[in-house]
């Protein structure tokens, strides 16, 4: 798990977020994956892009990423 929350850190480094940014991100993340809703990941994205994220964070690998590490799957 570790090695994924690694890999998580850097992708998002790489994408230009930092520590601070990367938290909310992956909040905002957890959040909408979790909603009541089951959404799927055309619904995670759309809803990530309504809170102003910008595409480049909310590629399928990234957030896949988060929900292994951060979901109960």
């Amino acid at each position: 798990m570790e090695m994924i929350k690694v890999k998580l850190a850097d992708r998002l480094a790489a994408k230009g977020l930092g520590t601070d940014e990367s938290k909310l991100f992956i909040r905002d993340v957890t959040r909408t994956a979790t909603g009541p809703l089951g959404l799927n990941m055309a619904a995670i994205r759309s809803k990530l892009h309504l809170l102003g994220w910008r595409d480049n964070c909310t590629d399928y690998g990234t957030i896949q990423l988060i929900q292994a590490c951060y979901l109960d799957r």
